[in-house]
């Protein structure tokens, strides 16, 4: 159940400031993971679906913008690397249920292909 304090605590971009990285990283990543997550599904028990893809595209973006970012600590970028599946998945599930195209899921996978590519932060 999501409460007004999940509401609050979801922050629009995932917090990369640490004092350890190396230990952090892991628990940061999946935290912004999980209350985005929870965020989706409070939505979607509304039912207000536009929001539910808003926050999983959300989630989605924020990783794939990480990945990206040669300024953000490695361990971090490696991290959202790691964890780009879920939310990945989690859009995947959306649009089956939705009974809309899959056309916008193939787009999001092969720009994830794209940058992951590129970027790929175990080089």
């Amino acid at each position: 159940m999501v409460t007004p304090q999940v509401l609050c605590q979801f922050q629009p971009r995932l917090d990369t400031q640490c004092q350890r990285p190396h230990l952090d990283a892991p628990v940061h990543v999946a935290q912004f993971i999980e209350d985005g997550f929870n965020l989706a599904k409070w939505y979607e028990r509304k039912p207000c679906v536009l929001l539910q893809e808003l926050y999983l595209r959300r989630v989605f973006f924020e990783l794939l913008n990480h990945i990206a970012d040669p300024l953000v600590h490695q361990s971090f970028r490696q991290q959202c690397f790691e964890q780009l599946h879920k939310p990945l998945l989690a859009l995947k599930r959306f649009y089956k249920k939705q009974h809309r195209s899959m056309a916008p899921f193939y787009r999001l996978e092969r720009e994830a292909r794209i940058i992951s590519h590129e970027f790929n932060p175990f080089n």
